[in-house]
């Protein structure tokens, strides 16, 4: 993986996770870090629809973190560390309490298998979320299981170990392989890495 997207990756450890958010059909999301209020302010629209019209014409406020991370859906699971485990077949109930337990957590490690796009995001106080293709499926390239952005820049990961970064001003449309073997471990320190590598090859094993 290119210099560039380790550095985006590396950027968003040690911060705090929040408005974490899941559905059926976006999948899982969360922001990281200082939030910075958006404003958008009224315009008109030449739109057909009335209700885009309706909505552009009302003042827009949202909050934003430094970092933004998306999971797609049915590709993640989300374990706790008093073991409460959910995915996005789980009941809406569990599904709201595991996402609301999991805010405020740090992120301190990221590991990507090369081969396969399985990646796993470890949190401080336990939290885990694990991110595959369904084994009922075939691996296929051109599906993104996840990306990463930051204020400047994003990095996407799809099934088969192929990744893509850039500035988000352009379409990323030219996957690369993360790399040749074994899981690639991005974390707050050498010592955490060499932990997160070894857990990993001990489950594998």
């Amino acid at each position: 993986m290119r210099a560039s997207a380790i550095r985006v990756l590396r950027s968003a450890l040690r911060l705090p996770c929040w408005q974490v958010r899941w559905d059926r059909q976006v999948g899982l999301d969360m922001n990281f870090g200082r939030p910075r209020l958006e404003l958008r302010q009224p315009r008109e629209s030449a739109a057909r629809s009335p209700r885009v019209r309706a909505h552009l014409a009302r003042r827009g406020v949202h909050l934003h973190g430094t970092h933004w991370l998306v999971v797609y859906p049915g590709r993640w699971r989300l374990t706790l560390a008093d073991g409460l485990t959910v995915r996005d077949t789980s009941s809406a109930q569990r599904l709201d309490m595991a996402v609301a337990r999991l805010s405020g957590e740090l992120l301190e490690g990221i590991a990507i298998h090369s081969q396969t796009g399985r990646t796993d995001f470890f949190f401080d106080l336990g939290g885990h979320i694990t991110v595959r293709w369904p084994r009922a499926h075939a691996a296929d390239k051109e599906h993104e299981l996840w990306s990463l952005h930051s204020r400047s820049r994003f990095v996407a990961v799809f099934a088969g170990g192929g990744y893509d970064t850039g500035p988000l001003s352009i379409a990323g449309d030219n996957p690369r392989p993360v790399g040749t073997s074994g899981w690639l471990v991005v974390a707050r320190s050498r010592r955490l890495e060499r932990s997160i590598s070894s857990t990993l090859r001990g489950a594998a094993g």
